[in-house]
């Protein structure tokens, strides 16, 4: 009986500690009590209103349907190959299998941008697209992710898992090239668990003249 009392009374506490804490942060409150939207009004940015908001801003789109571990989507570009090289001011073909992922579904990037939630086909595959961006590398520096030499967004079906688009790089250097894969309104594809594979594929190659 005593040790009943005990854990009641470590319980009581416990509780008490977690609503002073919620208390004292309106933030973590407004989640807690599943109040998206009070927690955007509460945050001092702009409302999300399907626009891309250059200067930031709070969106309260719920997460969405997110598929069980054995679709968990997968990508691997295979052209070019990493540290391969393609020639400047010339045409070249990218070529990206992606696994997992139901594309084919690309909402208006300028009206419907991160305003719908992630959702599932009938299979429990993610309904989404993919992108490719090539960014320019100097040694070690990190890229501004604001700089980029292409970016297209991969708004087709793919081809038996087989993306592709036409790109061409004119100035010469050693370039990164990276897949983003997104749900139908852009966001970032959200999976079940941490401990994963990454979703996305990055490669390097040189800009031969």
């Amino acid at each position: 009986m005593q040790l009943i009392k005990t854990l009641i009374i470590a319980a009581t506490a416990l509780v008490s500690l977690s609503s002073s804490v919620l208390a004292a942060d309106p933030k973590l409150n407004a989640f807690k009590t599943a109040k998206a939207v009070q927690f955007c009004k509460d945050s001092g940015l702009l409302r999300a209103n399907g626009t891309q908001i250059r200067s930031g801003f709070c969106s309260s789109t719920v997460q969405g349907e997110i598929p069980d571990v054995t679709k968990m989507t997968s990508t691997l570009i295979t052209f070019p190959r990493n540290g391969g090289s393609v020639t400047a001011g010339k045409n070249f073909t990218v070529k990206v299998l992606v696994k997992n992922l139901a594309t084919g579904f690309f909402s208006d990037p300028v009206n419907d941008y991160y305003d719908l939630p992630q959702q599932l086909n009938r299979n429990g595959i993610i309904e989404g697209h993919s992108h490719i961006t090539i960014q320019k590398l100097d040694g070690d520096k990190v890229p501004e992710a604001t700089i980029f030499a292409f970016f297209k967004g991969l708004n087709a079906k793919a081809d038996g898992g087989l993306l592709t688009q036409v790109a061409n790089i004119p100035i010469p250097g050693l370039y990164r090239i990276c897949t983003m894969s997104s749900s139908f309104t852009h966001q970032g594809v959200i999976m079940p668990v941490a401990q994963r594979g990454a979703q996305d594929d990055c490669i390097r190659f040189n800009v031969r003249r």
